[in-house]
C-alpha cells in the first residue's frame, strides 16, 4: 500500500503543469504552485471633478462680433469636456478648440454668421449647461460690389483703439498718439484689396486732409475673399507724435467692413514698434533710448532686435480699431 502510494505522487510530479488542462481548470500565474488566484489589477480611473464656470459670451449677450473666438472656464482640468454649437435652425456649426496650460479654458474659434442667434452646450462631468448669444450685424455682406469701395479713404486713431500688448502703452497711447491715420482702398475684388496708409490733418472745420510732407505707406494685395473681413500686410508704416516719428515694423492690419462701406469696425494692428525715440512719453530725455525698454522690463515684456539688429522694438497690438470714411477724401501716394 506504501508503495503504491509513493508511485502516484512520483507521477503526479512529472505531470503537473505539462498536461492541457482541462475545462475550468486555474490557469492563472501562480495556479501551479497552487497559489489561489488574485486579481491585481487596480482601478486607475480618476473621479472627474471639474466645474462649469463661465462662457464668454454670456448667456442672453447680444451684437457679438462674428468671429470673435469664444470662451469656456472651468475649475479644474476639463479637458474631457464636450461642446455643441448650433445655429438658430439646430444646425451643428464647426469649429477649431484649443485648450489654455491646464485646460481650465477652452478657446472655441470660427466665422459665424451676421444677425443670427447661437447656442453653445457644454457637457463637462456629467453635468450640461446651455447659453445663447446673438451676433451683431457686423458681418453682414457688402450691399454693393467690392469695387465701389475703390478711392475711399478711413480715418483712425490709434489713441481710440485699444493697446493689449504691451498694455502698458495704453495709457499713453490715449495720450500722444492722437494724429489721424488715414487708410486709402486703390484696388478691390470679390479676391484682393489694395490699400494705401498715411497720416492725416483734423482742420478746424472737422474735415480731414492728407499730409503731404508725409511719406505714404502701402499695402501689398491683401486677402479679401472672406469679405466684408480683410486682412493687409506692409513692411514698415510710420506713426507720429509731436513730429516724432515712429516706425512699425511688419505692420499687420484686419478689420471688417459695414455693409454699407461707410466703416471698418474690429481692426486689429500689430507689428513691431521701434521704441527708440519714445522717451518723451514717458517724459524722459529724446536720446534716452533705453526708456521704453526699461519700462517694458518691469512689466514683464522684453524688447527685440528691430530690422537694423538694435534692440528697441516691441511688439504691438492694438485692438478694436473703428475707421470712417471721409467722404470727399482720396489719399496720394507720396514718396
Amino acid at each position: 500500500m506504501k508503495r503504491t502510494l509513493a508511485l502516484v505522487l512520483v507521477l503526479g510530479a512529472c505531470t503537473n503543469g505539462k498536461d492541457t488542462p482541462a475545462d475550468g481548470d486555474d490557469t492563472s500565474v501562480g495556479a501551479d504552485s497552487g497559489d489561489t488566484d488574485t486579481d491585481t489589477d487596480t482601478d486607475t480611473d480618476v473621479a472627474c471633478e471639474a466645474t462649469f464656470l463661465s462662457s464668454e459670451p454670456a448667456d442672453g449677450a447680444t451684437a457679438v462680433y462674428y468671429r470673435d473666438p469664444l470662451k469656456v472656464s472651468f475649475e479644474g482640468d476639463a479637458g474631457t469636456a464636450a461642446f455643441t454649437l448650433t445655429d438658430a435652425g439646430g444646425a451643428d456649426v464647426a469649429f477649431a478648440t484649443a485648450w489654455d496650460e491646464g485646460n481650465v479654458q477652452a478657446h472655441l474659434t470660427t466665422v459665424l454668421q451676421a444677425n443670427t442667434t447661437y447656442t453653445l452646450t457644454v457637457d463637462v462631468c456629467d453635468v450640461s449647461t446651455t447659453s445663447s448669444f446673438t451676433t451683431s450685424s457686423l458681418g453682414t455682406p457688402l450691399t454693393d460690389d467690392p469695387s465701389s469701395l475703390l478711392g475711399r479713404a478711413y480715418v483712425w486713431r490709434l489713441s481710440e483703439a485699444r493697446i493689449t500688448e504691451p498694455s502698458f502703452l495704453d495709457a499713453l497711447a490715449s495720450i500722444y498718439l492722437t494724429v489721424p491715420l488715414l487708410i486709402g482702398v486703390t484696388s478691390a475684388t470679390s479676391t484682393d484689396i489694395d490699400l494705401l496708409g498715411g497720416v492725416g490733418y483734423h482742420e478746424n472745420d472737422g474735415s480731414y486732409t492728407q499730409v503731404m510732407a508725409e511719406e505714404t505707406w502701402d499695402f501689398p494685395a491683401g486677402s479679401f475673399d472672406e469679405q466684408p473681413y480683410f486682412e493687409a500686410y506692409a513692411d514698415y508704416i510710420t506713426v507720429s507724435y509731436d513730429g516724432t516719428p515712429i516706425p512699425i515694423e511688419q505692420f499687420h492690419l484686419s478689420g471688417t467692413f459695414t455693409a454699407d462701406g461707410t466703416a471698418i469696425e474690429k481692426g486689429v494692428g500689430s507689428g513691431f514698434g521701434d521704441s527708440r525715440h519714445m522717451g518723451p512719453l514717458l517724459n524722459q530725455p529724446a536720446d534716452d533710448y533705453n526708456a521704453v525698454c526699461e519700462i517694458a522690463v518691469k512689466a514683464g515684456v522684453e524688447c527685440v532686435p528691430c530690422s537694423d539688429g538694435e534692440p528697441y522694438c516691441l511688439y504691438i497690438v492694438a485692438e478694436d480699431i473703428t475707421a470712417r470714411w471721409e467722404d470727399g477724401l482720396t489719399l496720394v501716394q507720396v514718396e
